[in-house]
């Protein structure tokens, strides 16, 4: 780490040099390569001063002691800047981005997808239709796998191939024309064609 080390009234010993520099850097792993230092001793009347400031590239750490002695002032000032770097690393880690939870991606997902509108239809002629009081919950499928969708338009025939040759249950892709299209593929080769208004 760079380091600029200043004496307001005070001479800066090799000793406090080595001792800064070891300190520094310690706190270089913490905050990040790049950062830099600037160190200023200050004496005043039976106090000494050291004032520790670390620049890095997303923060600023200040440490500030008073001490009788110029090596303990130092030696407290990089402690206090230690572990405000040490804070601020914990802090930046527990604001990473978390998971959207299960409820939030099914809020957004079409109600076509889930329940495709002849579903109710079907169930109701092979005779597996509930009363609307017993509905019981549908098995939602949820394909959190990217290969699973298109990423360029193509025909129906196309969509069809690339859903055999990926082994996709479900491939949801656009046509030609712009429009969203979703494909149900079953085991025994029958394949359902949903369109997504």
């Amino acid at each position: 780490m760079d380091s600029e080390l200043t004496g307001r009234n005070v001479k800066v010993t090799k000793d406090l040099r080595a001792m800064a520099d070891e300190s520094l850097d310690r706190i270089e792993k913490i905050v990040g390569r790049g950062a830099s230092a600037r160190i200023i001793f200050r004496s005043q009347k039976h106090v000494s001063i050291a004032e520790v400031t670390v620049i890095a590239r997303q923060h600023t750490v200040v440490g500030v002691a008073e001490a009788p002695d110029l090596t303990i002032a130092l030696r407290t000032a990089l402690e206090k800047t230690e572990k405000q770097a040490i804070r601020w690393r914990k802090s930046k880690v527990e604001k990473k981005r978390q998971a959207k939870p299960i409820s939030a991606v099914l809020s957004e997902v079409p109600e076509e997808i889930i329940a495709p509108k002849g579903a109710a239809a079907i169930a109701r002629k092979n005779g597996s239709a509930t009363s609307p009081g017993k509905r019981k919950p549908s098995g939602v499928h949820i394909v959190p796998a990217p290969e699973a969708m298109a990423l360029r338009p193509m025909t129906i025939e196309e969509a069809v191939k690339e859903a055999e040759a990926g082994d996709h249950q479900v491939f949801v892709f656009r046509d030609l024309a712009g429009d969203l299209k979703v494909l149900h593929c079953a085991g025994d080769g029958l394949v359902r064609l949903t369109e997504v208004s």
